[in-house]
């Protein structure tokens, strides 16, 4: 069995300086997060900028594997689909599109994040048409893991990798990407399909590719956008024969699919989370803002709060 090609990409978009402070990463905490996963032995093809090239190299020199490490340097990310930053930046100051949204601080309502989300699948598409691939392939996020709250030992990626994806794209959603219709998961932004690795034969690759650009081109159209996830399940509903589902948790995937050896952390229990202000202004919405039990708005806003509570419990 042939070994697998991992591709990977890093930018600084700025988002150790996020408004929400809960969702900032700086450049020092990818690379931390990316230094862990590096030791593994296959070839790693990078996309990324020229002041991080270096960086990353030498973290994969470390471990011995620069021979293994192919970086593909770009100081105009933003150039590389020409027209859509501009699109995303339109959308993402438009009132209606944030009050349409449950979460209007999310990541997801950041162009450049939705932008850069995108690109996974160009550069493993760019990837392709460079011949960089081999039979079998993965796309890893740099931050894979997030330092180890799914993989408890970083010695574990000390491996060779290899899997058959037998023509089909694998993918892992938190449920069953059916059980939910699309429009739902745009607007409520509840996890299904998980962006942080996908596996799949090389022949796919451009497929892939054309199928997300296809999703993108088609929130445009509704004033809308979000990034990978939304767009991989848009994808998948699209063709669902390309596809294999991984029902299953964070990161598991990589467990599922040939690195069955990787020892996974003991999740601890969960803690009460506090009611989101936008499910609270639906909860007044439907007793206050329209108190005719007969008026349509009334019942509209009653349904919007219990399509928030099937997705985050009360």
């Amino acid at each position: 069995m042939e070994e697998i090609t991992l591709v990977t990409d890093f930018f600084d978009i700025g988002r150790g300086q996020d408004k929400n402070k809960d969702l900032r990463r700086t450049a020092q905490r990818y690379f931390d997060e990316f230094k862990r996963w590096a030791r593994i032995q296959n070839t790693l093809v990078v996309y990324t900028d020229s002041d991080s090239a270096e960086i990353i190299k030498g973290i994969r020199a470390e471990y011995g594997l620069e021979d293994k490490t192919i970086i593909v340097q770009t100081d105009n990310l933003f150039e590389l689909v020409p027209g859509l930053l501009p699109k995303l930046e339109k959308i993402s100051h438009n009132k209606d599109f944030l009050n349409f949204r449950y979460l209007p601080e999310a990541s997801s309502n950041n162009p450049k994040y939705d932008y850069l989300w995108m690109m996974k699948y160009y550069f493993m598409n760019d990837a392709y048409e460079r011949g960089l691939l081999s039979e079998n392939v993965v796309w890893m996020d740099f931050g894979f893991d997030h330092g180890g709250i799914t993989y408890s030992d970083a010695e574990d990626y000390n491996f060779l990798w290899k899997y058959d994806f037998n023509n089909k794209i694998h993918i892992s959603c938190l449920h069953d990407p059916d059980s939910v219709i699309g429009m739902q998961s745009l607007q409520f932004q509840d996890d299904c399909v998980m962006g942080c690795m996908y596996g799949l034969s090389r022949e796919l690759v451009p497929t892939f590719w054309h199928l997300i650009k296809d999703a993108m081109n088609a929130l445009l159209m509704l004033d809308c956008m979000d990034d990978d996830q939304q767009l991989v399940l848009m994808a998948y509903k699209a063709r669902p024969d390309l596809f294999e589902v991984h029902v299953t948790d964070w990161q598991m995937i990589m467990k599922e699919m040939g690195a069955a050896h990787m020892k996974v952390r003991e999740k601890l229990p969960m803690q009460a989370q506090a009611e989101n202000p936008y499910k609270k202004m639906l909860r007044i919405a439907v007793r206050k803002i329209v108190p005719n039990k007969n008026d349509p708005k009334h019942a509209f806003a009653k349904r919007c709060y219990n399509a928030a509570i099937r997705v985050y419990g009360k």
